[in-house]
């Protein structure tokens, strides 16, 4: 059926009269609408079983809510036919005639609805088939758009910009994507717009993202020197107040862990005094405008003596620790542990005591362990310092290679909007170019050939492209073969409407 509605009709039931074999009545009809109309004779069969009035009036009341629904699910047929074909007319014939003609020439169907059958079991009979057939449809219909949507969104991604495209068709197997076991090749997305710009900084964009993390760096270290400096002013009043009384002093070594508690803050002193500016900034601040002295060297020789204080309180608090090892060799992992963590603590901070020789001796394999861990640690740090110095000596001297590899860059192709570049860099640097390419929104495409994968991608598609068909046909053979028998039983509902009111 096309997007043109049938013809407009009035279903008129009114008492029959007859005079001889002569239908008075609908001459009379047709007489009063002369040529305003045309008048057809709508034959209901008379031996239609109503039943009781109770059951009477219970049909008619539903029939009105059931026409509705027919009429509703004959449009809904309509039009997904019509979005199938792409917005089409499709012509939609009943039995062979068009929808008008078959109205003209209504008969009762009674190979499918048998006289026999109430009229209540007629009208929930065909009902039951309408909604049945409207699901049917809708399933159908629902597996073609999902197909549909599918092809469309790899459509979408294979003829897509540079940003979301396949790579393989246009990179396929040309370069290695690992030229060596510490170099590595990435695909960059950069605007059209940027890239002369990208051409000529690509070599040197790395500069400023040093100089940032520098910085960051910079201001988190300090923020550490802070924090530690508010906890060293704290905890060492803490710590040493009272201590030079002997029960005081007995209190404060209480625990196994104390000397760990005194050698972190010593820790902690050491680079707080190490970084100067010991005064808070609000008491500069305030002694500066009173043209005062700020005070600094009074508050370093302060903390130099309470860290003398509390190097004699490590001092106790280690002998303490290591006393009940003294003449008894520890006999666990975590007491072994326990015993080269305050000797080496010893050693860090200079405490001779006879019980420290002692029992090293009892843990000296454990101990050398240790010892080797730590030395490596510091060498690296120490070869770190060495570079840092270098450079501070030599502006031109390279702590960290490139990188990106100068002159890698190779265009792959230019389109309207975007440019695809090969670029070759060091592997151990690769999340810090994909950071630096981040904020310069130039997009990394993750690429490895991948002859199989490609294979199955265009399978794929051509699978689909056969679904797509296939639910096609099926959807919309189903619409033109299911709108008829819709249609036949709407026309028995309007017949049945008429005969019970």
């Amino acid at each position: 059926m096309s997007k043109k509605h049938i013809d407009p009709y009035w279903l008129i039931a009114f008492p029959q009269q007859t005079r001889g074999e002569s239908r008075v009545g609908l001459q009379k009809l047709k007489d009063a609408i002369g040529g305003y109309g045309k008048v057809m004779d709508f034959k209901v069969p008379g031996n239609l079983k109503i039943g009781t009035l109770d059951s009477l009036m219970t049909l008619t009341e539903s029939l009105n809510k059931i026409d509705a629904m027919i009429a509703m699910t004959l449009g809904k047929v309509a039009h997904t036919l019509e979005d199938l074909l792409g917005g089409k007319p499709a012509e939609l014939d009943v039995e062979g005639k068009t929808a008008n003609h078959y109205v003209e020439d209504f008969r009762w169907s009674f190979m499918k609805f048998k006289t026999s059958s109430s009229l209540q079991a007629i009208t929930d009979a065909i009902a039951s088939d309408v909604k049945k057939y409207e699901a049917d449809i809708k399933k159908l219909t629902s597996t073609h758009h999902e197909v549909c949507q599918t092809l469309e969104s790899i459509d979408r991604t294979d003829n897509g910009s540079l940003q979301v495209r396949p790579l393989g068709p246009i990179v396929k197997n040309k370069y290695e994507i690992n030229p060596s076991p510490s170099l590595e090749r990435l695909f960059v997305v950069v605007p059209t717009k940027k890239k002369d710009s990208f051409l000529t900084t690509y070599e040197t964009m790395e500069a400023s993202y040093k100089e940032k993390r520098a910085k960051k760096k910079k201001e988190e270290e300090d923020l550490k020197i802070e924090a530690q400096k508010a906890e060293v002013f704290k905890s060492i009043p803490e710590l040493l107040g009272g201590i030079e009384d002997e029960k005081k002093r007995a209190e404060v070594l209480q625990g196994g862990a104390v000397y760990k508690h005194i050698a972190d803050l010593l820790r902690k002193s050491a680079e707080v005094l190490k970084a100067g500016k010991l005064v808070p900034a609000a008491d500069v601040k305030r002694r500066k405008a009173a043209g005062e002295d700020i005070g600094e060297h009074d508050a370093k020789l302060r903390l130099e003596r309470d860290m003398d204080r509390m190097k004699d309180l490590l001092k106790d608090a280690i002998e303490k620790k290591l006393l009940p090892y003294e003449n008894q060799a520890p006999n666990t992992t975590g007491a072994k542990h326990a015993v080269v963590d305050a000797v080496l603590t010893a050693e860090e901070f200079k405490v001779e005591k006879p019980i420290v020789d002692t029992c090293k001796k009892l843990v000296e394999k454990e101990y050398k362990e240790a010892l080797m861990k730590i030395q490596m640690s510091e060498l690296k740090l120490s070869k770190l310092s060495s570079a840092e110095s270098k450079k501070q000596q030599n502006p031109n001297y390279i702590i960290d290679p490139p990188y990106i590899v100068p002159g890698s860059a190779e265009e792959i192709k230019e389109e309207e909007e975007f440019c695809l570049f090969s670029i070759v860099i060091m592997k151990k640097f690769k999340d810090d170019v994909l950071k630096i390419c981040r904020e310069r929104r130039f997009t990394i495409r993750p690429y490895k050939y991948d002859a199989e994968g490609e294979r199955k991608h265009h399978k794929k598609k051509q699978q689909l492209l056969a679904e797509k068909k296939k639910t096609f046909n099926h959807a919309q053979l189903k619409c033109r073969h299911l709108y008829p028998e819709i249609f036949i039983g709407w026309m028995h509902i309007k017949a049945i409407r008429g005969f019970a009111e």
